[in-house]
């Protein structure tokens, strides 16, 4: 087949696989099986396809055309213990004492690539792949209306949920200097980031502060509360750089330095914000007139507003260095670092245009359109991470290959005041990864097993009020840990 029409019909492959990815983290743990099973300790390696990943200089030490792909399998298991009340005594809605756990689904992640060799440009070597350098997915159903609050209303299941997914689409070169001593390599990147996000909020009842005496009642727990459901569904598109060197020092150590740079991306679509009255029928029976504000705020109904949102996604850039120790013919260890510039990202602030759904009072006084149309933000304060990965390859015979590695994680939140459940990162994480390739012929199949553990945490109090007047942290005991089950193939030909 020739070289058009085969990487055509790999590019039609990997747009087939994309289309069903799905968010295992914001940051990716990793693409394929070796590097994985070696503990993400792969960037003075690199010598498969996913070396787009790792350092795009590995590709010009690849001498045959691969193509290749990878399945993970990902699980959370993650729990909180909610103690979510305000003044650390009354009731909120939230399932407070007791254990709550994630959507327990099965999160399937793809990715595929392929190489070839041209004879142009001292026999660049070329590579088409797309995987997810970022993302993210988590559910979480912990709140229910008090029934002295409103005892007529459903709440959706989706309350607190992340999908984040961020694709790259990366055409690479690589190419070797220097009497094959030095080999540079770099990746273009077509990004594109999905995101749907729900949250609960708990509005202040913008009725408290009206100074007729007919509006106190509204100052009164449980009324004193508004809750909010919203929903933002939207996507955007932009572009990244994923850079890569790869030095051999001497016949045994090799040294891989990469630098990848995403840079950020406005995503748009569109939001629902659901928001809860409360309902008191002895109070709302006392109103004169029906279509007033204070018969809005009393009558237990549900006001849905629609509106068209707009938010930046700033992404991280990362510095990675790697050494690789060809400590005999059988046998190779390999070490990584990387540098994250996690404080680039700020959270999630959502502007919105475009309101439609608001009727009568909700329209026309002023105090209840301001508190339908405010804008609506999930920021964070995120600080520089360093991670290290270590990792080993046994070639155990030219049919099987043995993978072992283990990692040690920094948190960006480890000193954060923010913490909500749609992004669960209590701290410092481990890693351990074990895995196996099977050689037959020009297919290397290989299955790699992973687990990520996490420290427990407690964060306490209803403190830390954003500048929308929302509360940004959600207090309660946290535990969190992940297990992930890979399975890939890679064909040389």
């Amino acid at each position: 087949m020739g070289i058009g029409k085969f990487s055509l019909l790999v590019l039609v492959i990997l747009v087939i696989l994309t289309s069903g990815l799905m968010a295992s983290g914001f940051e990716n743990s990793g693409v394929g099986t070796k590097a994985r099973g070696m503990g993400g300790a792969f960037r003075a390696i690199a010598d498969d396809w996913t070396a787009a990943y790792y350092n795009p200089a590995g590709y010009a030490n690849i001498l045959d055309n691969q193509v290749g792909a990878y399945y993970s399998f990902l699980h959370y298991r993650n729990e909180i213990v909610p103690d979510y009340k305000w003044g650390g005594i009354y009731e909120t809605g939230i399932f407070n004492d007791r254990v709550n756990y994630n959507s327990h689904e099965i999160i399937s992640n793809p990715a595929a690539g392929f190489v070839v060799r041209l004879p142009f440009w001292g026999e660049t070597v070329f590579g088409l792949s797309t995987y997810q350098p970022f993302d993210y997915n988590i559910t979480w159903k912990m709140f229910t209306p008090l029934q002295a609050y409103n005892d007529s209303v459903g709440v959706p299941g989706d309350q607190f949920s992340n999908n984040l997914d961020v694709v790259a689409f990366q055409l690479t070169a690589g190419r070797e200097f220097s009497e094959d001593k030095l080999s540079l390599g770099v990746g273009f990147q077509v990004l594109r980031a999905d995101l749907f996000y729900t949250n609960m909020y708990f509005r202040d009842n913008p009725l408290m502060s009206m100074e007729d005496p007919v509006f106190d009642v509204f100052q009164d727990r449980p009324y004193d509360k508004i809750p909010e459901w919203s929903r933002n569904d939207g996507y955007g598109w932009g572009f990244g750089i994923n850079a890569g060197m790869l030095w051999k020092l001497n016949e045994k150590v090799d040294l891989g330095v990469t630098l990848n740079v995403p840079f950020s991306i406005t995503l748009t679509g569109d939001t629902e914000n659901r928001f809860y009255m409360p309902k008191n029928n002895t109070l709302w029976q006392n109103i004169t007139y029906e279509g007033t504000v204070e018969h809005l705020f009393l009558s237990g109904q549900i006001v849905t507003v629609t509106s068209d949102f707009e938010t930046k996604l700033d992404l991280p850039t990362s510095l990675g260095l790697g050494f690789k120790y060809q400590a005999s013919e059988k046998f190779t260890l390999a070490l990584d670092m990387e540098y994250t510039l996690w404080s680039a990202y700020e959270g999630l602030k959502f502007e919105y245009t475009n309101n439609q759904g608001l009727i009568g009072s909700a329209d026309t006084v002023a105090v209840a359109n301001e508190f339908f149309s405010t804008n609506l933000s999930a920021p964070v304060e995120w600080e520089n991470t360093v991670e290290f990965m270590l990792g080993a390859m046994y070639d155990y015979s030219s049919t099987f290959t043995f993978l072992g590695g283990i990692g040690f994680d920094q948190s960006p939140a480890r000193n954060a005041d923010q913490f909500t459940p749609q992004f669960i990162d209590t701290g410092n994480k481990k890693n351990i990864s074990l895995g196996v390739i099977a050689h037959i012929e020009r297919w290397d199949l290989s299955l790699v097993s992973t687990y990520q553990k996490q420290p427990d945490l407690n964060i306490d109090g209803l403190d830390g009020y954003n500048a929308d007047g929302v509360l940004d942290r959600f207090p309660g005991d946290y535990k969190a840990e992940t297990y992930e089950t890979i399975l890939s193939f890679n064909y040389r030909f």
